[in-house]
């Protein structure tokens, strides 16, 4: 499984000829991951089969949780290695790790998708349906896929994956750890 920042693919040498084929993606900090993301990542890796894509996850060096909540961030359930050692089991062609800081965070969803659809070739992307990116979160599943029409992209946007009724999210986990619900914790991890 091949590693790139978002500096390298951003760079004008990156990439040459490496996504001639096109790619399919999910993007999200995936701290954990948990069966919520697991979802995506079968969407993912399915279209990469069936089309002949490479497969790839668009993740953060720190999940965005933590930067965006500060001070009352309860921690990481995973470090990087760990997500990325997880994702190379999986299967996974490559992973495409961003540094989020306060340029990247003033990048138009607009921007970051013609990137992708630019340096990555993309064909595909799957995410939850309360997905959004860019700016102040302004560019949600209406936006994406307008995008994604205009630009012949195939997308999936998969129900929230629930447990007892609660959708399943990296917070929930972090605080069922947080209350020592360790046995919760591992279910809705699914390891």
């Amino acid at each position: 499984m091949k590693v790139i920042s978002w500096d390298e693919l951003t760079n004008d040498s990156c990439c040459a000829g490496q996504f001639e084929k096109g790619a399919a993606v999910t993007v999200g900090s995936f701290d954990g991951p948990h069966k919520g993301h697991y979802a995506l990542f079968k969407k993912v890796l399915d279209f990469s089969k069936k089309n002949g894509t490479l497969s790839g996850i668009i993740t953060f060096e720190k999940p965005v949780s933590s930067i965006k909540q500060g001070e009352s961030y309860k921690g990481d359930i995973s470090t990087l290695e760990k997500r990325l050692e997880i994702f190379n089991s999986l299967g996974f062609d490559f992973v495409l790790v961003i540094h989020f800081d306060k340029k990247f965070s003033l990048l138009e969803g607009s921007v970051f998708f013609q990137i992708l659809k630019e340096r990555l070739n993309l064909k595909f992307i799957a995410e939850g349906e309360d997905f959004c990116c860019g700016h102040n979160g302004s560019f949600s599943r209406t936006q994406i896929q307008e995008f994604c029409l205009k630009n012949n992209i195939e997308y999936a946007f998969i129900e929230l994956v629930k447990e007892d009724g609660k959708r399943i999210s990296s917070t929930m986990i972090r605080e069922l750890i947080a209350g020592k619900h360790i046995d919760m914790a591992e279910k809705l991890l699914g390891y």
